[in-house]
């Protein structure tokens, strides 16, 4: 594995229990966790993208690493979970990545052309976020586990779903085209 995934790793390790960054299972598997999601995020290839909700930065740190010539951006809208992405990012010297730190639901953000994003929470308003910040024709990568319904919006037009059977799991990237209708 990367040498930044692995400094990524031990960093969230460190952190989470007084941040709760990832869920404990998670935390527990990270490394397997981190080459599953690799294995579809191949299939991402975007020079400028947003990752929503970012959390731990596990989506932008992997893309990141894979796509070190990309812009990224991490939205976050927890104080805490800010300042260990700015922690992160520091530590592995990352150019182009950048930290918002703000909800898009309460502040305008962006356009970006691409976004995406992983187990968002509530999925009820997944669609609605997505379209307050991402540009007009624009790109969604979603990555959820499981048998997670696709987005059904009339601006999210499906262009692929790509499943992975992992250990215990089902990994999904679904690519969504957002148009202007």
């Amino acid at each position: 594995m990367d040498e930044k995934i692995t400094t990524w790793i031990r960093e969230v390790r460190r952190y989470n229990p007084r941040l709760h960054l990832v869920s404990r299972s998670m935390e527990d598997d990270l490394e397997g966790q981190a080459g599953d999601t690799l294995g579809l995020l191949e299939q991402v290839n975007e020079p400028e993208i947003a990752d929503l909700g970012a959390g731990s930065g596990f989506l932008a740190i992997l893309y990141k690493t894979l796509h070190p010539e990309s812009r990224v951006w991490m939205i976050e809208r927890g104080q805490k979970k800010g300042v260990f992405l700015r922690h992160v990012m520091d530590l592995l010297g990352f150019e182009d990545m950048r930290l918002i730190d703000a909800d898009p639901n309460e502040q305008a953000i962006g356009p970006f052309p691409a976004v995406m994003a992983r187990s968002f929470s509530p999925r009820k308003t997944l669609a609605h976020t997505v379209l307050s910040i991402v540009s007009r024709p624009g790109r969604f990568y979603y990555f959820s586990t499981g048998d997670s319904p696709l987005i059904d919006h009339p601006l999210f037009g499906l262009i692929e779903r790509s499943s992975r059977e992992c250990r215990g799991y089902r990994l999904n990237l679904e690519a969504y085209g957002i148009t202007f209708r």
